[in-house]
């Protein structure tokens, strides 16, 4: 999941081309392959935050594909059913920034699938600050519950399942983004930077109870999250591979990191941006 800047004037401008012009339609064009599905994921139960829609649809999609049985949460019910009957999984509508029941959801996932190994951290939000001294205590706050706050109790209580629960291998993806690897003032950054410290974290403290933790930090993904319709050309000039990330690339690392030929992976953080993060 990442973010592109836009101040209030390009915005205002843009608007104002969409009213008159109408919406521009981006065709991405990205030479990319997909591994045939060999069910890899078998046995796996997993819990996808934000999987109705973008990055956690795909992921979603291709964890049943490899015989993952998958429940996917979010805010919207009308959308979160739609996209479980698609792809025959379970749903829980859930409001993620309610901290405190976050034991509770991880509870039912757990009834519906019969267990529970696997969660992927997916769902975040990224709001279009106007610079460091622009950025308001509202957008700092609410960035920070849902990519911060949210996924680090979620996981606290995954993990807490797992030990009592006895699990004897279990994973944990987090999504993150390639705004976490250099430095950046603006509070979506931070975020993602904060996310990969709870990553080795968990990673270290958890080895020998058969958890293994690890984050994807996409580049400027094509999906409903960063309407790539929307923007100039400016971040694919400036950005090495010169295109935007697709999901289902993304899936595939994902189903990777989920799967047991990982497990000698943990704490790490997987950039996929074509190296971007080196310029």
């Amino acid at each position: 999941m990442a973010y592109f800047a836009m101040n209030m004037k390009q915005y205002l401008y843009r608007l104002w081309q969409w009213v008159y012009k109408g919406i521009p339609v981006q065709k991405i064009n990205a030479a990319i392959s997909t591994i045939d599905a060999s069910q890899v994921l078998c046995g796996k139960k997993i819990l996808i935050t934000g999987g109705s829609k973008g990055i956690g649809y795909q992921i979603a999609k291709r964890y049943i594909a490899e015989g993952a049985e998958v429940v996917i949460v979010g805010r919207n019910e009308e959308t979160l059913s739609r996209t479980a009957q698609e792809l025959g999984c379970q749903y829980i509508a859930y409001d993620l920034t309610n901290i405190q029941d976050l034991p509770s959801l991880i509870k039912q996932s757990a009834d519906l699938l019969g267990g529970l190994n696997g969660l992927v951290n997916n769902a975040g939000v990224c709001n279009i600050d106007d610079g460091f001294l622009k950025v308001t205590e509202n957008s700092y706050d609410e960035q920070f519950t849902l990519n911060v706050k949210s996924p680090f109790f979620l996981t606290q209580a995954f993990v807490q399942y797992c030990v009592d629960h006895n699990v004897e291998s279990a994973s944990i993806v987090f999504i993150t983004s390639e705004r976490g690897l250099y430095p950046d003032d603006a509070p979506y950054g931070m975020t993602k930077a904060a996310i990969g410290n709870i990553v080795a974290g968990i990673a270290r403290r958890f080895a020998l109870k058969g958890i293994h933790c690890n984050a994807i930090a996409p580049g400027v993904t094509a999906d409903t999250m960063n309407h790539p319709e929307l923007h100039d050309d400016a971040y694919l000039k400036g950005s090495v591979g010169k295109r935007y990330i697709m999901p289902d690339e993304l899936a595939e690392v994902a189903v990777f990191l989920m799967s047991d030929a990982s497990k000698c992976i943990s704490g790490e953080i997987i950039p996929c941006n074509q190296a971007n993060h080196y310029k």
